[in-house]
């Protein structure tokens, strides 16, 4: 799991986007999600076979990503301008 704290939408983005972490997010400290959303990892950060974070039916290849953000939509802009 993984944080960034911004005011820039685009940067989130840029960086939600590029880092490696099954769960992401922005602005907020810990990117635990609520109830309704199961939690799981990447590489060494999940525990035992499958993905808890989605059905088994999905590829075995495939890296799933949570993403929980918590700015105001204004804010976004390009962050390389």
């Amino acid at each position: 799991a993984s944080s960034v704290f911004t005011e820039n939408g685009g940067l989130a983005q840029y960086v939600t986007e590029r880092v490696s972490a099954g769960m992401v997010g922005v602005n907020i400290g810990v990117p635990v999600p609520r109830e309704p959303f199961p939690f799981g990892g990447w590489n060494e950060s999940r525990f035992g076979v499958g993905d808890i974070t989605g059905k088994s039916s999905i590829s075995f290849w495939t890296q799933l990503k949570k993403t929980t953000t918590k700015w105001n939509p204004e804010a976004w802009t390009d962050w390389t301008t």
